[in-house]
């Protein structure tokens, strides 16, 4: 993402509601986003050379941006769709070890599973990161 498209993204910053499920009978209005969620989308050409087709941007509230840095909940996302669904690791059946599992197709908008992709939440290149208040939630994390 470039500098003039983060700053665009800044700019609405104050518009924007979390797009992140928060549970049933819950209204987004309720939920202000405080960052946004940027995920390159695309693939490796080799080891050194990534291109990235596009960036998925996601508003997100300052507790779904917490929940993402730390270790308790795993986040399902609907690359197609956009749905989400929030699992707690010590309840769950499987062991999740990832912060964000990308589904290509869900039960919500497909019959035809497309994939499942995973990365980590680190600043690393092609990797997801926040563009707003990154070091601002590294330092309120309890």
């Amino acid at each position: 993402m470039d500098e003039i498209d983060r700053l665009q993204l800044l700019a609405q910053l104050a518009e924007e509601h979390c797009e992140l499920n928060h549970g049933p009978q819950t209204r987004p209005e309720d939920y202000p986003a405080s960052d946004y969620l940027v995920i390159p989308i695309g693939y490796k050409k080799n080891d050194i050379e990534e291109v990235s087709v596009r960036d998925l941007v996601i508003p997100v509230c300052i507790e779904c941006a917490q929940a993402l840095l730390e270790d308790e909940w795993t986040l399902l996302y609907c690359i197609d769709c956009g749905n989400s669904r929030w699992v707690c690791r010590e309840m769950a059946r499987n062991h999740y070890r990832h912060h964000i599992l990308w589904l290509k197709g869900c039960p919500d908008c497909s019959y035809e599973f497309g994939g499942l992709y995973f990365n980590e939440t680190p600043k690393v290149a092609g990797h997801p990161e926040f563009i707003a208040n990154y070091q601002h939630l590294l330092s309120c994390m309890c």
